[in-house]
């Protein structure tokens, strides 16, 4: 894209699409990006300078801005449906990161979500966890229900579910919020 006094107002000189795949996130789309942008610019800066490329206008209608992110987005709202949180999950790897809270007796547990995957159906209240074992803990969503595959306690290391639990069992019944 050419560049002027707007932003991200230029005109186009190549484009390219690239499949958002379900195990993708952030972070490997981010690079997988950078590659074809690299390549982009390596096989369009010869064919512009040279007048093969005709530069196109941007659609104006479909413009917009999107506010910069706060760490308090990544926060998982159980009272929305399991995909909604799947794909925030995916969207906010590396940062802010998705998160959560585990209710405790002292204090709440800040959850930190590196990876999940929707359920299906689930019988239990937004936050609830249904269950938890070596396939993961399954927690309860306004529709569905969200399996917590990766993810890491405050001050931890980032584990597995199962790993996980090892040393931190949860049961059935426990909250999330």
């Amino acid at each position: 894209m050419k560049l002027d006094p707007g932003l991200d107002t230029g005109d186009i000189l190549t484009r390219q699409a690239t499949p958002i795949d379900a195990d993708d996130d952030a972070q490997t789309l981010h690079d997988r990006l950078a590659a074809i942008g690299a390549e982009l610019l390596l096989k369009t800066i010869p064919d512009y300078v040279a007048g093969r490329i005709l530069p196109s206008k941007q659609p104006q209608e479909s413009a917009g801005y999107a506010r910069k992110l706060t760490k308090e987005d990544g926060r998982l709202d159980w009272n929305q449906p399991a995909r909604a949180l799947w794909n925030r999950v995916r969207a906010f790897v590396p940062w802010p990161g998705a998160y959560t809270f585990l209710s405790a007796e002292s204090k709440p547990q800040l959850l930190k979500v590196w990876q999940a995957e929707v359920a299906g159906e689930s019988h239990g209240l937004p936050g609830e966890i249904l269950e938890a074992g070596k396939n993961g803990i399954v927690v309860a969503c306004e529709q569905q229900s969200l399996r917590i595959l990766v993810l890491q306690r405050e001050g931890g290391r980032r584990l597995s579910a199962r790993h996980f639990l090892a040393g931190h069992p949860l049961t059935s019944g426990q909250r999330l919020s």
